[in-house]
Parts: C-alpha cells; structure tokens; sequence
C-alpha cells in the first residue's frame, strides 16, 4: 500500500515570506552593484590623469634650466620651448596636447595648467637654485578629479 505523506512541503504562507526575504536580499545586493559599475570609470580617469601630469612633467624636466638665448618669458609654442621657466604659460584647458601642440586622441576632456616657481634647496652657503615645475591635471566630466605632480629642476 503507498502512503502519501501530506505533512512535507511548503505552505503558501511559507512560500510569499520566502519570496519576499529573497527580494529584500536581491535588491540590497543590486544596489552596492550599482554603486560600483556607476563608478568604475573613475580609476582609468586618474590613471589617464597621472600619464598626462607625468608626460608633461617629464617634458619639461629635460629641458634647460635657463633660457639658451637668454630671453625671459614664453615662446610662441610648446615645439619652441627651450627652458623650464616657459612651461610656466602651459594652459591646456581644450583638452591635453603633445609638445607640437597636437590634440591627443580621447583626451579632450582633460584640462593641464602648470606653474613654474624658482625656490632655493638648502640654506647658507649650500644653498643651490632650482626650479619647482606643478602639473594639475583635471577632467570636465569629474570635478573631483585632481591630479597634482610636482617635481625639481636644479641649476648645475
């Protein structure tokens, strides 16, 4: 003789709290998902940033540190800079450029503003002249952005 045992199994009851506990789980764990695909743009901006600060920084390091013609001020473009002192009149706020002044290709939302201080390392008769080239590298689209490099040019 078969027996059915009728006491196994769910209630409906048991079934709509099941479904609604699994909907409350669900909808936490899409919300920290969105969160995360919403901002995972962000660390190939800042790296984008750094190469740019790092390009423009490392460009202006290798040059002079004083004019080779002995004219103060900027030269007419970024291909005729000779001397640290005319990275001081880089504004790129069109997007980043190469040295010839050429758009780079999906950079155009990246804005470069550099400044050129001359500072003195050490103190007494130590002292040596240099020069402090900042880069600061920003983004349209992420106003939180803000990559600043710095670095030293000396005079020997």
């Amino acid at each position: 003789m078969c027996m059915i045992d009728r006491g196994r199994g769910f209630t409906l009851i048991e079934l709509i709290i099941g479904i609604v506990v699994l909907a409350a789980g669900l909808t936490g764990i899409l919300l920290v998902f969105n969160q995360t695909v919403m901002r995972s743009a962000d660390p190939m901006l800042q790296q984008q940033a750094l190469a740019i600060a790092e390009g423009y920084l490392d460009e202006a390091l290798l040059k002079a540190y004083a004019d080779p013609e002995g004219d103060a001020g900027c030269e007419t473009s970024r291909a005729l800079y000779d001397d640290v002192a005319d990275y001081a009149c880089v504004n790129d706020s069109g997007g980043a450029l190469d040295q010839y002044g050429h758009g780079l290709a999906g950079l155009a939302e990246y804005n470069v503003v550099m400044t050129v201080v001359d500072v003195s390392l050490g103190s007494g008769t130590n002292a040596a002249a240099a020069r402090r080239v900042e880069v600061v590298v920003t983004h349209d689209k992420d106003p939180g952005l803000r990559m600043v490099l710095s670095g030293f040019r000396g005079n020997y």
